[in-house]
C-alpha cells in the first residue's frame, strides 16, 4: 500500500459505496512508515525509532473505530485521541523510545508525492492488543492527522467496509 498509489478523491468514492453497498460502514485509512524522533529538553534527538503507522478515523462523528479496535480495553496509559495531532503508541515503542503521555514525537518520512515531511505529535496514550510482535513498532492516528503530516488530502491508503452490525459471517 504505498502512497505514492494513493487512493484519490476519497470522500466521492466513499459515498458511491456507501449507496451502492449500504449495509456496510466504509472508513478510509491511510498506512505509513517512518522514523520517530524523540527530542531531550534542548530539542536534540535523544532517540530514534522506525514505526509503522496506521491513520485511522477516529474523530468523526459516524465513527465506529475505538469500539472495532477495542481500544478502551487495550489502552494501558494514558487517553484515546482527541485531537488530530495526538498519537497512540504501543508499549514495546513506549518502553523502548522513553515515550509517555504528552511526550513530544517528531514523525520524518515521506509524502505521498514523494517529498520529505515532518510532523509533531503528542502521545495521547499507551497501548497492547496484545497481538505479539506485530505491534513492536506501531502507532494508531486519527485519519487527518496523517493525512496532515502526509500531505494526504481527501486521499487514502484503502478504503474498508464493516457489516453495519459488526457480524462476521465466514459463509458469504
Amino acid at each position: 500500500l504505498p502512497n505514492d498509489l494513493a487512493l484519490l478523491n476519497v470522500n466521492e468514492l466513499k459515498e458511491e459505496l456507501e449507496t451502492e453497498y449500504n449495509n456496510y460502514s466504509w472508513t478510509p485509512r491511510v498506512t505509513f512508515a517512518g522514523l520517530f524522533d524523540v527530542p531531550d529538553e534542548y530539542g536534540e534527538t535523544l532517540y530514534q525509532s522506525p514505526i509503522i503507522g496506521i491513520g485511522i478515523d477516529f474523530l468523526s462523528e459516524e465513527s465506529n473505530q475505538f469500539e472495532i479496535w477495542d481500544l478502551k480495553n487495550k489502552l494501558i496509559a494514558g487517553n484515546l485521541i482527541n485531537k488530530e495531532n495526538e498519537i497512540l503508541i504501543s508499549e514495546q515503542l513506549s518502553n523502548r523510545l522513553n515515550l509517555y503521555p504528552k511526550s513530544m514525537v517528531t514523525f520524518i518520512g515521506s509524502t505521498m508525492y514523494g517529498g520529505f515531511t515532518t510532523y509533531n505529535y503528542i502521545v495521547a496514550g499507551v497501548f497492547d492488543l496484545n497481538i505479539g510482535p506485530i505491534t513492536k513498532d506501531m502507532v494508531l492516528v486519527d485519519l487527518e492527522g496523517a493525512r496532515l503530516a502526509l500531505d494526504m488530502d481527501n486521499a487514502a491508503s484503502e478504503i474498508l467496509g464493516y457489516d453495519k452490525e459488526l457480524l462476521f459471517n465466514n459463509k458469504n
